[in-house]
């Protein structure tokens, strides 16, 4: 995977995007990569409203990436927050955005897609959604780090992000696959008496079947991606997807889920119903959405067509 050398974040007032620089800044101070913020103003809100305020933020982010000697610049610009984002995306071509991640709930969680889901399904690069819920108010190097895997090509491009992350010998990538939805056909005879019983058995039986089956393909993925100065293990587990990762990732004490976004058309992309949607909304950790399409391959694409990401 590429390495890291620029990373956007997207900023404003909100209590979610400061989180999300103290994210963005650390990760530029790791890998000695520029950073670059953008603040979208409102369609709504005049551009000069606020000025002073958008300002002072901007030099107070200045100073703390000047102490951090992090290389920083800023840009402010009027229009919607993920439009603006993925414009400059597309110009600034940078290896990682950084993004909150507001954790909506109950019924507002299905009327409209936030930033974060529509940076998610639309960016070329990987978008790190930091939640707004389970701060811990200071920021340090991923140690553990999660991966879902589903065997498609957007969950092995999100192993490997996961692993060029975790290059140390003292991180930890786990990849995690869910065995769910496993169900199996009545008994012919149905005069037996224990038809519940035996349904459940086979249910059982071929729950276990397939996880013994995704442990050896995981176990095979490890194997083939050679030799990882990170240490890697594998774990399967059974249940509802989204539940049993999330759950899963607290078991394990991860402090970060990478999650492979897989190529989407347009009416997919607006409901955003995604694996990597739902677990947004319920990730106790920071989440990576790592495309399956790459940014080399969709610039190459928007070239000739000359069309906006």
């Amino acid at each position: 995977m590429t390495p890291i050398s620029r990373i956007l974040a997207a900023i404003d007032f909100s209590e979610p995007a400061r989180r999300a620089f103290d994210y963005a800044l650390a990760l530029s101070a790791q890998h000695s990569a520029e950073l670059a913020v953008v603040l979208a103003v409102p369609p709504r809100e005049a551009f000069d409203w606020h000025a002073p305020q958008r300002r002072s933020l901007i030099e107070q982010l200045r100073q703390r990436a000047n102490q951090a000697q992090v290389a920083f610049t800023a840009t402010v610009q009027h229009g919607d927050a993920a439009e603006t984002i993925l414009r400059h995306a597309q110009s600034l071509q940078p290896d990682l955005i950084v993004a909150g991640a507001l954790q909506r709930r109950g019924i507002d969680r299905l009327r409209t897609a936030s930033i974060g889901e529509r940076l998610a399904v639309r960016s070329a690069v990987p978008v790190l959604l930091v939640p707004s819920d389970g701060y811990a108010g200071f920021v340090r190097p991923f140690g553990h780090l999660a991966v879902a895997v589903d065997f498609s090509a957007s969950s092995e491009r999100a192993i490997g992000q996961a692993l060029s992350l975790a290059s140390g010998p003292a991180q930890r990538v786990t990849l995690l696959h869910v065995v769910s939805g496993v169900g199996s056909d009545e008994p012919t005879d149905r005069t037996s008496v224990g038809i519940v019983e035996y349904q459940d058995q086979l249910i059982q039986d071929d729950r276990i079947a397939l996880m013994r089956i995704a442990d050896a393909r995981l176990r095979r993925a490890v194997a083939a991606r050679g030799r990882s100065a990170a240490a890697i293990d594998t774990r399967v587990v059974a249940g509802a997807i989204t539940t049993a990762l999330s759950q899963a990732v607290g078991r394990i004490g991860a402090d970060l889920l990478v999650v492979g976004v897989p190529t989407r058309g347009a009416v997919s992309t607006a409901l955003f119903g995604t694996t990597a949607g739902r677990l947004l909304r319920v990730s106790p950790v920071p989440m990576l959405a790592v495309p399956q399409t790459t940014a080399a391959t969709a610039h190459e694409a928007a070239v000739p067509s000359r069309l906006a990401s």
